[in-house]
Parts: structure tokens; C-alpha cells; sequence
């Protein structure tokens, strides 16, 4: 087995390294505190930092057992990519993604009130992000994506995802058609989002169980989404752009679906 020489200077193997990331940033290394201490390996801080957050974070570190050190901020720079962070990066177990028979037992576990977004092939780590943190807030269930062809959970998506990542399960199929077969062979419906259809989400009947499917970044739904969709709608503009980004097509989706099931 191929090992490296990790930043604290003890040896990790390759696999073992690769089966970790980095996350960044005051909220997000926040939220891993709270919610999953037990994922988090090592911390690093900028040294010299006069923000007032860092000690009390790297404090709670060290509460835990985590080997906290200083570093400098173009050791961090690289760390994180280049993203914003903040002062603050953990190295922690990769997340888990749950199997598609997990997936399965789920939708059928919850039955009437399940309530699923899928991302069509969204390639932005960052978009991603931003529609997990929509996704958990808005009561979605799970998130699907395909595993080829779009973005997974760097540390940027990580970050912009602010802890919805570690509560909202997300699944990764080989075949998103299929899944969505059989999503409605069990009584899902299927809602895609289309720009250019006249029928707009305020006017589409939504109740759980659903699926929300939404195109990624430019080209969309692809043909074989659109078919397997029962129903698809837009979201009305009214300036002059033609569009809304991925993650708040998703948003205004989603809290719709909220609204029309809470005032139910």
C-alpha cells in the first residue's frame, strides 16, 4: 500500500487519505462540532488569527480529543482550494452516502409524506451545496444525484451546504431513469422544473409523496428526465432575465411545495 506524509507529519495511508476531506469555514466546522464530532480527525487554524470565533472553536477541539495546530494562511489556502476559510479547516471522515437499498427503505418508510429533490446532472460543487442547505431546510427527505456527470460533496459544497450535509441523506444512482421508474411504480409523483412550460408552480396541485427533479446548470432537464416526469412546471419571470440559478429554482420550488402542503 502507497503511503504520504500527512500535515501533522504522521504517516497516512493513501486509501485512508482519500477516504477523508476537508471542511472549512466558521459554520461549517461548527455544525460538524454539534452534529458529527466523532467524523472529525484533525484541525488546523490560522496562526496569529484575532478573530474572536477561532478560539472558542479550537477550544471545543481540543474538549474533544482533536489534534488542533496552528498553521499559516497560504498552508490553508491550499487546503481549502482557495475557498474562503475563514480561518479554520478539520479533516474529518469522508460523509456517507446512503446505498440505494437504504434509498429504497426510506422512501417506503415514509410513505405518504415523503418528500424527494433530485439535481439533474448540477456540476457546481457550490450549487450543490446551496440546494442541500435549501433541501434541509424546506423538509426534503433525500437528495438523489447521478454518480456520473455532477458535482459530489467537496469541501466546497461542504461549506456552502452550512450542516444540511450531515442531517439530509443524499444517495448517488448509476441510473437516474431507473430511478425514477421506480419512484412511480411505488405511487411517487414526479414534478420536474421547465422554464418554457406555460403551467407554472403556483398553478400545479403539489402534495407528497413527490419528487422534484431540477435541471443542471444551462441545459436543464435532459430528454429522458422530461419523459419519466409526470407533471412539469416553471416558475413565472417577470424581468428581463430569462432564468434563475440552479440553487434558487430549487428554493422557490421547494418552499412552494411547503406552502401548498401547510395550508392543506
Amino acid at each position: 500500500m502507497e503511503y504520504l506524509r500527512g500535515n501533522s507529519g504522521t504517516m497516512v495511508s493513501k486509501k485512508n487519505e482519500e477516504s477523508t476531506r476537508h471542511v472549512y469555514g466558521v459554520h461549517a466546522v461548527r455544525s460538524l462540532i454539534e452534529k458529527r464530532p466523532e467524523t472529525i480527525l484533525e484541525a488546523r487554524f490560522l496562526k496569529g488569527s484575532r478573530t474572536d470565533t477561532i478560539p472558542e472553536l479550537t477550544r471545543q477541539l481540543k474538549n474533544l480529543g482533536v489534534a488542533v495546530e496552528p498553521a499559516q494562511r497560504s498552508d490553508l489556502d491550499r487546503m481549502s482550494g482557495g475557498g474562503i476559510h475563514q480561518g479554520i479547516i478539520v479533516r474529518i471522515q469522508g460523509q456517507k452516502e446512503i446505498g440505494i437499498r437504504e434509498f429504497e427503505e426510506l422512501v417506503i418508510n415514509r410513505g405518504k409524506f415523503f418528500r424527494c429533490l433530485v439535481l439533474d446532472e448540477v456540476q457546481d460543487p457550490r450549487n450543490l451545496g446551496a440546494c442541500l442547505r435549501t433541501a434541509d431546510a424546506a423538509g426534503v427527505d433525500v437528495v438523489v444525484i447521478p454518480r456520473r456527470r455532477a458535482a459530489g460533496l467537496t469541501a466546497a459544497a461542504l461549506k456552502v451546504a452550512a450542516g444540511a450535509a450531515d442531517s439530509l441523506p443524499l444517495v448517488r444512482v448509476s441510473n437516474l431513469a431507473a430511478t425514477l421508474r421506480w419512484l412511480k411504480g411505488v405511487g411517487v409523483w414526479i414534478v420536474g422544473a421547465d422554464s418554457e412550460m406555460s403551467q407554472t408552480v403556483y398553478d400545479a396541485k403539489l402534495a407528497s409523496p413527490i419528487t422534484i427533479v431540477v435541471g443542471g446548470e444551462g441545459q436543464g432537464l435532459r430528454r429522458l428526465t422530461r419523459e419519466l416526469c409526470d407533471e412539469i412546471v416553471s416558475i413565472p419571470m417577470e424581468g428581463a432575465v430569462e432564468s434563475l440559478n440552479v440553487s434558487v429554482a430549487t428554493g422557490v420550488l421547494l418552499f412552494e411545495l411547503q406552502r401548498q402542503m401547510n395550508v392543506r
